[in-house]
Formats: structure tokens, C-alpha cells, sequence
């Protein structure tokens, strides 16, 4: 099976009982321990869960269950036959994410060549700490509020070219947060609705490309429990349209987002109050280290971040025509 286990969860819960093998919501993950194949299967409260058969001697060897994590041996009638199983189950949904991880492991170990109550213990062993601390630290608002500004540019490009995912380039540190050719476009993302400051970081942020163009974007945001806009669902819709989903998890890993329904990067959510373009060429409000003396920061100086207020830079917004010409340009 080549889906993620949190895909393979989701889907799970959204059928209610997998393939109907087992008296548990389960399906099969088409890898064998010798002993029978491993299922996923979902607990009585839509918990992730793995089953694991296991010879009927091993039952019991080595087993520990943790405060996030039961652990436990279980017997399920399979078609005639009654088979044994290593049960766990993540019973924190804040660890699903973690507890999808611990599942690839053991599952790896499997197709190596480990046996189930080793791959199991092992791999348990080696996410214990995380999941006796509660997993991962949790992620600020600030940086779910970028994350899902620019998640909402990539689904208006990605309506434009399925291919946009290839154009994001700001996780991994690049220049511009979105850029194909000579087109280039940088996010800035607010959470107040009559924002019109933004915070530049870098002599070259709003250096243009050679003989290209370049659009400066702010998304305006109001945090709202039924927002609609949220991780999870940007990253839906993206795929849904056809946007490739390895790019774009790929993307998320490089910012520290595991999956697109980690749960720390879902626990909030957003409405769209407004979306400002803005083309920057001559005159536009900036400082760039070409207008810089000798082309370079004065010594000493090695990092430069300062406000800009896109009141002065009326003249240079973006008709709706012009925003949807470079859009497509960034689509490709």
C-alpha cells in the first residue's frame, strides 16, 4: 500500500467499516509478517490503529503500553480462520501524525525482514519520547497564519495550472515565495482585516528578477473557528485540482509540517477579508541592495528588516486583469 496511514485512516472513517474482513473497521495493508497480513483499523472513537498478526507463542513478549498509546494483543476471526494480533492504538489525536510515523517504521522493519513483536517493540522504542511528552512543540499562530496565506495564493494558481505546486519556492529558502522564469511573487499575510504594513525581510526581497517581473501579495486574514480556510483543507483543494501532492507535502516537511492534518498546524482556522496586489518595479516603496552604496550593506551590518506601508504604493496595485496575467505566469 503506498497511501500515507493517515490517508489510510482518513479513509477508513469516511467508510465506517473498511473492507469488512474483520469485526473491527479495518483493510488490509498488503504486507505480510509470515503470520498474516497488517491492517490498519480504527478504534470505537475513530482512533488510528494497527493490527499486527503475530504467531500465538509471541503473544504478550515484550509488550508496554504508554499514556499516549495502548498496546494490547487481540484475536479476530479472519474468514475461517482466528488470527492473533499485536493491537496498538494512539488514544492522543494530537499524536495522529506521530502515531502515522511509529506506523511507517514498523511497517518498514516488516518488509525488512524483522519479526512482528521486534519491528513493533523496536519502533515503539525509538518514539517513546515523543510519545510520552505529548509529541511535537506547538507551532505559533504567526506561522500558521504564513503557512495558509500562501496555501491560499497556491490554490488561486494551481485553478490557473495544475503544475503551480513546481512554482513554490519559499520553504526552501529561496529569494521570492513563488517563482517561474521571470515571474516572481512574494506573500506577506495579515491577520487584521484594515492591514495595510508589511514587514520586509532582506535587501533582496523586493529585488526584482533580471528583465522579469514581480508582484508583492497581501492576504488578509481573520481568524474565525468556521473560517474555512485551514491546512488540511488548502492542501485538498490544491490536489484536488490537480496539484502534485508530493511537491507539495515536500514543501511542508521543509517548514516543519509533517502532513497536511498534523494537528498543531490545523488547531486554528481562517477567513479571507481581502487580497492586495501589487506589481514592483521603479518608484514602488523599497530599499534594495541595488539602491545600496557599492551594492552591498555597510560592514558590520548583516541583516536588514524594515516595515512597509503599502498606503504609498497605490499607484502601483494590481488591476484584476494584470493579477490574473501574472498569476498565470507563475502557473505556467
Amino acid at each position: 500500500m503506498d497511501e500515507k496511514p493517515l490517508e489510510v485512516w482518513k479513509q477508513l472513517r469516511a467508510t465506517g467499516g473498511g473492507d469488512g474482513v474483520l469485526e473491527v473497521p479495518s483493510i488490509d495493508s498488503g504486507i505480510s509478517t509470515g503470520f498474516g497480513n497488517v491492517r490498519f483499523a480504527v478504534g470505537p472513537g475513530s482512533e488510528p490503529r494497527l493490527l499486527v498478526p503475530v504467531a500465538e507463542a509471541e503473544r504478550g513478549a515484550g509488550l508496554a503500553s504508554t499514556p499516549k498509546m495502548v498496546l494490547w494483543v487481540s484475536r479476530f476471526r479472519n474468514g475461517a480462520r482466528s488470527v492473533t494480533y499485536l493491537d496498538l492504538m494512539s488514544v492522543d489525536r494530537s499524536l495522529d501524525p506521530v502515531f502515522g510515523e511509529l506506523v511507517e517504521e514498523i511497517l518498514g522493519r516488516i518488509q525488512r525482514g524483522e519479526s512482528p513483536v521486534r519491528a513493533v517493540t523496536g519502533s515503539i522504542g525509538d518514539f517513546r519520547e515523543l510519545l510520552l511528552e505529548g509529541g511535537r512543540p506547538e507551532v505559533p499562530d504567526s506561522q500558521i497564519l504564513g503557512l495558509i496565506g500562501e496555501l491560499y495564493v497556491l490554490r488561486l494558481l494551481t485553478a490557473e495550472a495544475a503544475g503551480a505546486v513546481e512554482a513554490w519556492t519559499g520553504p526552501f529558502e529561496q529569494r521570492h515565495d513563488f517563482r517561474r522564469g521571470l515571474n516572481a511573487l512574494e506573500v506577506k499575510t495579515s491577520s487584521r482585516s484594515d492591514a495595510s504594513t508589511v514587514s520586509i525581510h532582506g535587501a533582496d526581497q523586493l529585488e526584482c528578477p533580471i528583465a522579469g517581473a514581480l508582484g508583492l501579495v497581501l492576504v488578509r486574514l481573520d481568524r474565525a473557528s468556521d473560517g474555512g480556510l485551514t491546512v488540511a483543507g488548502l492542501c485538498e483543494d490544491i490536489v484536488g485540482r490537480g496539484g502534485n501532492a508530493v511537491l507539495l507535502e515536500r514543501g511542508l516537511r521543509a517548514i516543519g509540517c509533517s502532513h497536511p492534518e498534523e494537528e498543531p498546524w490545523n488547531r486554528i482556522s481562517f477567513a479571507l477579508q481581502g487580497l492586495d496586489a501589487y506589481e514592483v518595479q521603479d518608484g514602488f516603496p523599497r530599499l534594495v541592495t541595488s539602491q545600496l552604496p557599492g551594492g552591498a550593506l555597510p560592514p558590520g551590518v548583516s541583516v536588514l528588516t524594515y516595515n512597509l506601508d503599502l498606503q504609498h504604493a497605490k499607484d502601483f496595485r494590481m488591476s484584476p486583469e494584470r493579477w490574473r496575467e501574472h498569476l498565470k505566469g507563475i502557473a505556467g
